[in-house]
């Protein structure tokens, strides 16, 4: 694939062809048929089936070989050359009109998409997923907070009220019935359940972002839940984070720094700060910062720390993980409780937040 590709868009140079440069091996291989035999000394291959050969050398020893037969004979042949460029130059333009048909359709899509938009979502400007976030946040406070801090090219602020249905022991009907859920399916904008399509998703990212505290950890879980249940592919494929906001802000002098939670501020205090008079205060909530600390700390990719949600790959793990978010947010309550009495031992008390 390689040498071919390169040895076209050479020859296309080579006869004056700009658009050879924009040609992809998909180009070059789409509706042709290659054989090849090769002999290596302890050959390397991607896995048990051995379908796959992945020995560096062998890459470059069969992109030599080729690369030479392929670039003499366009040299020796240039009417049947330019015939096989113009032939690829073809699959290339089919590629790039199919291309911008699927954006037409694409952002039709969305602009239909959008009129049906929940009321309270600030949307961003840009169209293309690509690069976008939707922060879901806790509450109209933090959500104006939000607001004022992001990207208004690529990140949007869906405020919920407070702690959302848990889904895990609801019946459709009432899941069915929540606005709090409806407003999430229709931002997303790819269904739920057997009607996702991940590939309609109309944000990059998915944050939850929550206050940093025991309240905010609850709302968080219950969020994480709604889309275990609702969207798993979305988190099979890695669109969903949380946010990491900071509990407490330390400062000494003109110098100051977050931290995330106590272990984090007391690695601070006996590294940064040692030996320093530190002033600590305590956020309670995300909308208590202001819409510059909110963006320092928590929305800008530059200075954020985020952490992402996700799911084995393995059917066995996965039911692993469905198992225990049916202890833990299930109807039965004797499941919850035989958890905390299996892991009670593990807790350290001096981070239980009173």
């Amino acid at each position: 694939r390689t040498a071919l590709t390169r040895g076209i868009r050479a020859f296309g140079d080579l006869v004056g062809n700009k658009k050879a440069k924009d040609i992809t091996a998909d180009d070059v291989m789409t509706g042709s048929e290659l054989m090849l035999s090769v002999f290596i000394r302890e050959p390397q291959f991607q896995s048990q089936t051995k379908d796959r050969l992945t020995s560096p050398e062998a890459a470059g020893m069969v992109e030599k070989a080729v690369r030479d037969h392929f670039d003499h004979f366009l040299a020796d042949n240039m009417d049947r050359g330019k015939a096989l460029l113009g032939y690829v130059l073809e699959r290339m333009d089919d590629r790039l009109r199919r291309k911008q048909e699927r954006e037409v359709k694409r952002k039709t899509a969305t602009s239909a998409r959008k009129l049906r938009l929940p009321g309270k979502l600030t949307d961003c400007s840009a169209d293309d997923p690509k690069g976008t976030e939707l922060f879901i946040v806790e509450g109209d406070s933090a959500g104006g907070s939000a607001k004022q801090a992001r990207d208004r090219k690529t990140q949007a602020i869906l405020p919920i009220r407070g702690k959302i249905l848990n889904v895990a022991s609801a019946t459709a009907a009432k899941i069915g019935a929540n606005s709090e859920i409806a407003d999430l399916v229709l931002a997303m904008g790819c269904g739920t359940r057997k009607d996702c399509l991940p590939d309609n998703l109309r944000y990059e990212r998915i944050i939850i972002m929550t206050d940093a505290d025991v309240d905010g950890a609850h709302i968080a879980t219950l969020l994480m839940t709604f889309f275990f249940q609702e969207m798993p592919e979305l988190v099979r494929r890695g669109h969903l984070y949380l946010a990491q906001p900071p509990l407490y802000r330390l400062v000494s002098g003109s110098k100051s720094a977050y931290a995330r939670d106590d272990a984090h501020r007391a690695q601070l205090e006996a590294t940064e700060f040692k030996g320093k008079k530190v002033e600590v205060s305590r956020f309670k909530g995300l909308g208590e910062m202001n819409p510059n600390q909110l963006k320092e700390t928590t929305m800008d990719p530059k200075t954020r720390g985020l952490l992402r949600i996700t799911l084995p790959q393995e059917y066995e793990e996965r039911m692993g993980v469905k198992d225990l978010v049916d202890r833990l947010m299930g109807t039965n309550p004797a499941h919850r409780f035989a958890f905390i009495q299996e892991n009670a031992a593990r807790l350290d008390e001096e981070v239980i937040d009173a």
